[in-house]
């Protein structure tokens, strides 16, 4: 299967399977070239719930982006990066007709009554792609042969783990593996975690249920994405998974992203740059590859020109910058006193504190800016725990330094 999506194509192969020890698969799979959507719904629920609440949630999930999908890649083509947080409000629009649908259905008969099912979902857009998640099943993503997840487990041990609670040995082992804490269908609305990732030629998608991810160790699958024959992959994967031990339904979509090299170098180079730009800053250093894609989901680059002011002293602000090009002088009551250059951040403590500015920005050479505005700061960290715990590690790391800086030259001026 092939589809044509601007400088892009995208083929797809996809297989489901009952495992060794379930009677009946409740895993169902979408794959849609025309749309470009595919996805993984593992369904939960006895006397065959499970299946018709996995098999609803797509169905009714495709129908709702097909409503969409050309207000989507409308969005897209004109400006994607300004458009970004339309198009992830009209995929979870979709994923919320979903879990209605279910619920409505749990709702019609009593041995129906709390069936739920996971939901990943990759909709190719263009030269973009939106991710949707809700629940256990997992997308994987293989590029320049580094494998990274780029979803997060709503399951009850992966909560604990964040916490602190328990240990990864621990959770191993732990009898609530497969209890998950989001689930489409449960209610009548679900909260759906949303990304924004760029395509770049080579880019190869797993999308899969716990029944398959379960039986590999961390980085595991990597190489056998990376294998030769894409098509001979997600068979391989299964059977693997049934060697191992196959106790629940395995299903597995591979999405592998084509395109021209030529064109392509230099969106891959730019993107490459912006991420190992961000996890440089000692703010986000620390911060995983699947956690700083969440992070570029609230980034924007800002172009400014030579002799433009970017801040003024004493003027509101609330906004960090961050310099991906350019040069920047800083200046304190009209005393230069510091030159920006690619790395450098300046303007988080408007973040933190919604103070005046402390100095103004000239730009001295034509800058590209990565913006993050305090709200959608805020908003993430309020989402995000484990981002928010090393954001505010960074901050501290951040005001430490500068104050043993400022100390040590108080000391110097004063000797």
């Amino acid at each position: 299967m092939k589809q044509e999506q601007q400088e892009l194509q995208v083929q797809a192969w996809a297989q489901t399977d009952v495992g060794q020890q379930r009677k009946h698969n409740e895993d169902n799979y979408l794959v849609d070239m025309e749309l470009g959507i595919f996805g993984v719904a593992d369904g939960m629920g006895g006397h065959a719930a499970g299946e018709v609440a996995s098999e609803t949630a797509l169905k009714v999930l495709r129908r709702a982006v097909a409503e969409r999908i050309e207000q989507i890649r409308r969005l897209v083509k004109e400006n994607p990066e300004k458009n970004r947080q339309r198009i992830l409000s009209l995929v979870d629009e979709s994923v919320q007709c979903a879990a209605k649908a279910v619920y409505d259905l749990s709702q019609q008969k009593a041995d129906s009554r709390g069936m739920g099912t996971t939901l990943s979902v990759l909709l190719v857009a263009g030269n973009k792609g939106v991710v949707a998640h809700v629940g256990d099943s997992r997308i994987f993503l293989l590029r320049q042969n580094q494998i990274f997840q780029i979803t997060e487990d709503h399951s009850l041990v992966n909560e604990q783990l964040r916490m602190g609670l328990i240990t990864e040995e621990e959770a191993e082992r732990s009898p609530y593996k497969n209890v998950i804490t989001r689930a489409v269908g449960a209610a009548d609305h679900v909260k759906t975690d949303t990304l924004f990732v760029d395509l770049l030629e080579g880019d190869r998608f797993l999308v899969c249920s716990d029944g398959l991810h379960g039986y590999f160790e961390e980085g595991e699958v990597g190489p056998h994405m990376a294998k030769e024959n894409p098509e001979e992959i997600p068979p391989a994967l299964i059977d693997l998974a049934n060697t191992r031990g196959g106790k629940d339904n395995i299903t597995a979509v591979l999405v592998w992203i084509e395109g021209d090299s030529n064109s392509d170098r230099m969106k891959r180079t730019e993107i490459t740059m912006r991420m190992d730009l961000l996890q440089r800053i000692p703010l986000f250093q620390h911060m995983s590859y699947q956690e700083l894609v969440k992070l570029m989901n609230i980034t924007y680059l800002k172009t400014f020109d030579t002799g433009e002011r970017v801040i003024e002293e004493e003027q509101a602000g609330e906004i960090l910058y961050v310099t991906f090009k350019g040069e920047l002088a800083v200046f304190r009551k009209g005393k230069r006193i510091a030159t920006l250059g690619e790395g450098d951040h300046f303007g988080e403590m408007a973040i933190i504190d919604k103070l005046p500015r402390s100095g103004t920005v000239i730009v001295e050479k034509e800058a590209h800016l990565l913006t993050i505005s305090r709200s959608n700061f805020i908003e993430l960290m309020r989402q995000e725990q484990s981002i928010a715990v090393k954001l505010l590690w960074g901050f501290l790391k951040t005001m430490s330094t500068r104050l043993r800086d400022t100390t040590e030259e108080l000391v110097n001026h004063i000797d």
